[in-house]
């Protein structure tokens, strides 16, 4: 009996650990390209330039890397910084900036504020397949940052098959 508990308990060890290495040691994730990026970037632009906007546009991978950005001419340093400043919250969050604001603003979640996040209007997440694939913020736009944003999605990314 002594023996068949041992074989047993041995077998219940072996095929844990076989399991355990059957495990992924990798995650597979989808993230915007940097010509998707620099399509986003030029597709928002060109919105912002039939609206008689200056803006600063960036594109951030889903960890919050820099991937592309273009600051209007008569765009400020600030244009620059806050549509980067907009895109990894963004991406951070995986949701728009502006329902982050919301929060901030209703108190019902400050955290996008206490942990240096910048929960203003203007930051995107991008989706590809069902997935938060990077994010697209729009500095100096307004109220129309959004929009910028959205349409360069919906120009770049939703058009697709």
């Amino acid at each position: 009996m002594r023996t068949i508990l041992v074989a047993a308990v041995a077998l219940v060890v072996s095929a844990s650990a076989l399991d355990a290495g059957a495990q992924s040691i990798s995650v597979n994730r989808i993230e915007v390209s940097s010509d998707a990026a620099r399509k986003l970037v030029e597709a928002c632009v060109a919105y912002a330039e039939r609206n008689k906007l200056s803006a600063g546009v960036a594109v951030v991978g889903i960890d919050g890397t820099l991937i592309d950005f273009h600051l209007m001419q008569g765009a400020t340093t600030t244009n620059a910084e806050t549509a980067i400043l907009k895109a990894k919250t963004s991406a951070h969050w995986r949701r728009p900036t502006r329902e982050l604001e919301e929060w901030v603003k209703t108190g019902s979640n400050g955290a996008p504020e206490w942990i240096g996040d910048f929960p203003r209007a203007g930051g995107v997440p991008i989706e590809i397949g069902g997935q938060v694939a990077g994010a697209i913020g729009v500095g100096g736009g307004g109220d129309q940052g959004d929009e910028c944003a959205q349409h360069a999605i919906d120009t770049v990314i939703r058009k697709r098959p």
